[in-house]
């Protein structure tokens, strides 16, 4: 979004901040630090001051979904026409990027050195999975004429997430916007694995984002040299159907109520034959420096010769 924030000014669309995403500010609100109609007051400013008619304010935050109570975000709604963008996966596909996500990311150190089965067993502290309860908060809130759905599969959004997403907007995309790469940014079943045994929750942020790089960089190198390890199937097929069958009933729901249909998702769920990719490291420890430790160090010693240059 901060990418295209020039090109949604000139149609009418403000997103504030100039920042990659809302974390900080949706922090803000929720800790009480920032009052939604102070907010409200800064943000009809900040249009205002545009030498553009600005009819639309974007804000948007992957993780506000996280969140059980959005009750706080309402408030918008005494100075604001406010709806809601929603993006649905189906939940067995979310779980397993979700944990790819934790394990590359670790912001959360009670989850991010956990196994895929000792993940799947935590699932229960992922409530925002039950799209019915999900929508019927936001529904509650910001009332169901103003949940604006769209179902994260290639043949729902035939033109991409983020067509499909400016289409809910209203807005339609010109050569003016920038897209993302659509190449996924989960790592490889290995290098995940190696990097959920490396303590980086304990670095700080910006050492933290080296090595993130630094395994980048060892990820490009096993997509190379082994295309069979980049699958992303992980949970096994049993923990599959468990998750579907856990929210088969609330996914009709919302396919009926939203789309007028049976199924939410089209896509296919894999087969008993489909193969699921082992986390685990090399058993002999010699193939492990040779596959993943000396090219970790190799990037980060490249990474210090680039810093060093600046």
């Amino acid at each position: 979004m901060a990418k295209n924030a020039k090109a949604l000014r000139t149609k009418g669309v403000l997103y504030p901040y100039n920042t990659p995403r809302h974390m900080k500010l949706m922090n803000q609100l929720f800790d009480g630090s920032k009052n939604p109609h102070e907010v409200a007051k800064d943000l009809n400013f900040r249009a205002e001051s545009k030498q553009m008619d600005i009819h639309s304010i974007l804000l948007s935050d992957e993780d506000i979904s996280c969140r059980r109570d959005l009750s706080v975000l309402a408030k918008f709604r005494e100075h604001f026409d406010v709806k809601v963008i929603f993006c649905l996966r189906r939940q067995d596909l979310w779980l397993e990027s979700w944990y790819f996500q934790n394990v590359k990311w670790q912001w959360r150190p009670a989850l991010c050195h956990l196994t895929v089965n000792e993940f799947f067993e935590r699932r229960a502290q992922f409530p925002w999975m039950d799209y019915k309860a999900h929508i019927t908060h936001l529904e509650k809130l910001f009332g169901r004429e103003n949940v604006l759905l769209n179902v994260f599969e290639r043949d729902q959004m035939p033109e991409g997430p983020i067509a499909n997403f400016a289409a809910l907007m209203g807005l339609e995309l010109d050569d003016s916007f920038t897209t993302p790469p659509k190449r996924n940014a989960s790592l490889t079943p290995l290098v995940s694995e190696m990097m959920r045994c490396l303590p980086l929750d304990e670095a700080p942020t910006d050492y933290r984002v080296v090595f993130d790089r630094a395994c980048g960089k060892v990820d490009e190198i096993i997509r190379e040299t082994q295309p069979e390890a980049a699958g992303s199937l992980i949970l096994s097929h049993e923990q599959r159907r468990i998750i579907l069958d856990e929210h088969a009933a609330g996914n009709a729901w919302v396919a009926e109520r939203y789309f007028g249909r049976d199924e939410l998702f089209h896509d296919p769920v894999p087969d008993e034959n489909a193969k699921i990719s082992e986390l685990k490291l090399p058993a002999d420890s010699y193939e492990t420096m040779e596959t993943l430790v000396a090219p970790l160090v190799r990037a980060l010693i490249n990474a210090h010769k680039a810093k060093s240059k600046q």
